[in-house]
């Protein structure tokens, strides 16, 4: 009997993913590990293989589709053999190397219902093909006012490129509105209850730089690969301060307050559609070289969306830093289900009192959000203190090879 390959979930909340490509066209052998297809998620890009050999004998989406979660999208089996679905029904054959082709049932009163396609894989759709979908998006155009020329009068790509390449894109109306994509749909869910359940905390303080800034210029000058960045020495120094505030790295619950067992650090990654927080796992017992090797392969991982999910889950504390952007200081949201986050602004030179005298230092602002439920502001000063003391005593040779 035929397998069904289903659209795999890779997170916790994921909805759908995005089937970017086939690897196989149908009638094609392909062996168990062997790339099937790839999807993108709202956190990472990832190459699905087939999980038994055989031949593909249906592909029931098409390129640029987005499928829910746990939706049949192949047919894997003996060459010959004849997939059925759910009824017993025959998978009918697809309709060319397009893949599926969207068309419309409607109901008695003419109202669209929902949409399959010919190769009978239910879809969620708009009147349009996932490419043309694709393709209206980055030309900022509206579907709804073009007429298309597919089954069922679905809009296709060629539709759309007609209008643009004719100068006609003001007959359809350019969309004032930016679509949400799906990872900045999953923030801004998690981000708002966030700020609804956890009653947040501020707490900011300055730290003197100076010292672990010419420590990073030696380093530079001798040519170390990879050279920690300033977010590498935070992370460090939260290991540390967390190691001896176990509080800030737990979460609250109904029946009580729960503290983690390890310190996995959250650092946020911008992306252009949103923020990835790749994890530094067991980031206490790493030295400063061990995790700047690691951030940087994350940080790669993460613009090439290529994270998976063992990257980017069960973290216990994050740090965001806005410093590369200019930012002096900001306040961050808690990051579910920890109840700290550290917000953390750029070095720069500031006039600043030196016992009775003035000097210019590199200073840079941290600002810690707390659940107010785990910790209250005292707790949460001497974390923040600790964090400040360990970036400020300039023991940083020891902390690259301990």
């Amino acid at each position: 009997m035929a397998t069904k390959v289903i659209m795999p979930a890779f997170g916790a909340t994921q909805e759908s993913g995005v089937l970017l490509k086939w690897f196989k066209r149908e009638g094609e052998p392909i062996a168990k590990g062997e790339p099937l297809m790839e999807v993108e998620t709202d956190k990472a890009t990832v190459e699905v293989a087939a999980t038994v050999s055989g031949v593909l004998l249906r592909r029931g989406a098409a390129e640029g589709a987005a499928v829910p979660v746990g939706q049949t999208v192949a047919f894997i089996g003996a060459r010959g053999e004849v997939p059925v679905d759910e009824t017993g029904s025959v998978v009918p054959t697809s309709p060319g190397p397009g893949g599926a082709i969207p068309t419309e049932i409607k109901s008695d009163t003419g109202k669209l219902q929902s949409r399959v396609n010919l190769s009978g894989f239910p879809i969620h759709a708009w009147k349009a093909s996932p490419a043309a979908r694709k393709f209206a998006r980055e030309k900022s155009l509206e579907i709804a006012s073009v007429k298309g020329s597919g089954p069922g009068g679905a809009v296709l790509v060629r539709d759309l490129r007609s209008i643009v390449t004719s100068g006609a894109e003001a007959t359809v109306g350019v969309a004032g509105d930016v679509p949400l994509g799906a990872m900045r749909r999953i923030i801004g869910a998690r981000m708002s209850a966030s700020k609804r359940n956890a009653p947040h905390f501020y707490l900011s303080l300055d730290v003197n730089m100076t010292t672990a800034m010419e420590h990073r210029q030696k380093w530079k000058s001798k040519g170390l690969s990879p050279l920690p960045s300033i977010n590498d020495l935070i992370i460090l120094a939260c290991a540390k301060a967390l190691q001896l505030y176990p509080l800030m790295n737990s979460q609250y619950r109904n029946q009580g307050i729960e503290r983690f067992a390890a310190i996995h650090i959250g650092f946020a990654v911008a992306l252009d559609d949103g923020l990835v927080v790749p994890v530094v796992r067991h980031a206490g017992g790493l030295n400063l070289y061990e995790l700047a090797r690691q951030t940087r392969e994350m940080i790669d991982k993460a613009h090439n969306k290529k994270l998976t999910p063992a990257d980017y889950e069960g973290g216990t504390f994050t740090i965001s830093n806005l410093g590369m952007f200019g930012v002096d200081s900001f306040t961050a949201i808690i990051n579910p289900p920890q109840c700290a986050i550290l917000a953390v602004g750029r070095v720069a030179p500031r006039v600043v009192a030196d016992d009775e005298a003035i000097a210019i230092r590199q200073m840079m602002t941290l600002t810690l959000s707390a659940d107010h439920r785990v910790a209250d502001g005292a707790i949460g000063a001497r974390f923040l203190q600790s964090v400040k003391t360990y970036l400020e005593a300039g023991e940083w040779t020891a902390a690259m090879k301990s």
